[in-house]
């Protein structure tokens, strides 16, 4: 039976693994990586964002502020400064004068997209690579790239929307109403483009996501 070459596809290639097809391509995976996977993963996602939360990291948060602060001056001259601190749980903050409403903003690590690059790397790392020889091709490079773009992409685009969340709310749209509005939009622009990304560089994420439930029938059905 034919079908379209982006349709998955499960056909049993022997009694204890199922086989999935997609772009013409055979993927299979043993049980222990699918189980890695689903454990290693949320679990390296917690310790990472952990990690990038601790005081260690205070000069990857200054170097961020910094950052904002120079195209908030460069591009509309609000004469923003970095505040740096010395107490333990408080990282830089954005100095703004005349500003109509509060003249300080503190960096968190929601500032930096330290969330989502921790789920995105926590997720790539531990993708099982598939038992086809044909498939696994590259595979390395693949998700290498997948983690540098997309961690390259994700900490830019929280550099400009922080930088356009300060100037509007400088010129007098309420904080909320901005902080809400563009974060909406980037989430939906973002999945949008790492949903793409991952589908053409690492489809291996999806496919072994997909890959439990066959996985799950097939063992109901042998038993």
């Amino acid at each position: 039976m034919k079908s379209d070459k982006n349709e998955v596809l499960t056909r049993p290639i022997n009694k204890l693994r199922p086989v999935l097809r997609l772009n013409e391509r055979e993927y299979k995976f043993s049980n222990i990586s699918i189980i890695i996977f689903l454990i290693g993963g949320p679990l390296s996602c917690l310790i990472i964002y952990w990690f990038l939360s601790l005081r260690v990291n205070y000069w990857l948060y200054e170097i961020n502020t910094k950052q904002i602060v120079f195209l908030l001056n460069i591009f509309f001259n609000l004469n923003a400064e970095v505040t740096l601190t010395t107490e333990q749980h408080i990282f830089p903050m954005i100095f703004i004068p005349n500003h109509p409403y509060t003249a300080n903003f503190s960096m968190t690590t929601e500032c930096i997209g330290a969330h989502v690059i921790s789920i995105f790397i926590g997720l790539v790392i531990w993708v099982p690579a598939s038992r086809n020889e044909l498939t696994r091709e590259d595979f390395k490079w693949r998700k290498a790239k997948t983690v540098i773009i997309s961690v390259s992409v994700i900490y830019i685009s929280n550099i400009i929307r922080i930088v356009l969340l300060l100037y509007l709310n400088f010129r007098g749209i309420p904080f909320e109403f901005i902080h809400q509005s563009i974060y909406f939009l980037s989430a939906i622009l973002g999945a949008l483009f790492f949903t793409y990304l991952l589908h053409k560089w690492l489809p291996e994420i999806f496919i072994s996501l997909y890959y439990v439930y066959p996985l799950i029938s097939q063992n109901k059905t042998r038993n």
